[in-house]
């Protein structure tokens, strides 16, 4: 993670009907950094995501973009993307309609841009659909596709995996991976969904109760680790963690685990062998080189992942 500060929040508030929405936030958040809000519901998080968006009025404090204040630069409004839950549409119009309209009001619409996240998501087949035929989870992708599709410095999702299956969640998780120099800001009621953020930001009656680097991904984040490729990383994580009390970091169809030898990687294997999981390949990395264990490459499956 860099250290250039993107967003900065200084002791924000939303002051509205006598009740406050945020009540004295200060938070930054840094370029290719992915920050989770944790909160139950009602905490705060999604009025502190609107408000950091602009859709709530600002009582006091300063929000900074790049060192600017938006308050003083209203067009750096259009740099930060967010995408809400539950997510709201014109249900009449198509997705293409839909997402013409809300990227041209940023001033964002690119229509290359728009197809290749479309693409992604596999959302390109009912473009030209109605958003009233359309299911819970593909209004859901169709939110994370309008909030992707444009260059932005700040991207916030709001409860960004609820509706979505599994092959889905993966899809949103590696495309995030594509966008670089920018910042993340997703909610979520739970730590166990995003092993790969960076921070985690607790919220509890409107306000920040406290902000702690993700351990696991700092482990990560150095120079060595043992992984293993797998089509079934959450189960394999599951077992890993539960069984072995191991830590555990997924990254796409690697699973991360603390560097091992050889040896105890062979009885990981045996043991994965056993609860019939598929292993592609196993291996370390060591400073910035990752090499699979040729000589354990009996317990891989040789078809291609």
């Amino acid at each position: 993670m860099e250290n250039k500060v993107v967003l900065e929040i200084d002791n924000i508030s939303s002051f509205i009907n006598k009740k406050y929405l945020v009540k004295d936030v200060t938070l930054n958040l840094h370029a290719n950094e992915v920050a989770v809000i944790i909160g139950e519901n009602g905490s705060g998080k999604t009025s502190l995501c609107k408000l950091i968006a602009g859709a709530l009025p600002l009582s006091n404090g300063s929000i900074f973009l790049e060192g600017k204040n938006l308050k003083q630069h209203r067009a750096l409004q259009s740099e930060i993307s967010i995408a809400l839950h539950p997510p709201m549409f014109f249900k009449f119009q198509t997705v293409l309609k839909n997402i013409q309209y809300l990227l041209k009001l940023k001033g964002k619409y690119v229509l290359g841009k728009v197809v290749e996240t479309l693409k992604a998501f596999n959302m390109y087949d009912v473009m030209n659909n109605r958003v009233f035929s359309l299911t819970n989870s593909e209004k859901k992708k169709l939110s994370l596709v309008v909030a992707l599709a444009v260059d932005a410095k700040v991207y916030i999702f709001d409860e960004p995996f609820l509706e979505l299956n599994e092959e889905d969640r993966k899809l949103f998780t590696s495309y995030l991976k594509t966008k670089k120099d920018c910042a993340f800001l997703l909610t979520g009621t739970s730590t166990n969904d995003f092993d790969f953020a960076n921070t985690f930001i607790y919220m509890n009656n409107r306000e920040i109760t406290n902000i702690e680097a993700n351990e696991k991904w700092k482990n990560f984040n150095q120079k060595r680790y043992t992984f293993l490729v797998t089509k079934q990383p959450n189960y394999l994580g599951k077992l890993l963690k539960e069984e072995k009390g191991m830590d555990v970091l997924l990254d796409n169809q690697k699973v991360l685990i603390p560097k091992i030898s050889d040896d105890d990687l062979e009885e990981i294997l045996k043991f994965l062998k056993t609860k019939k999981v598929t292993i592609y390949s196993a291996g370390h990395k060591d400073k910035d080189e990752e090499k699979v264990v040729d000589k354990l490459s009996s317990y891989f499956k040789t078809e291609s992942l």
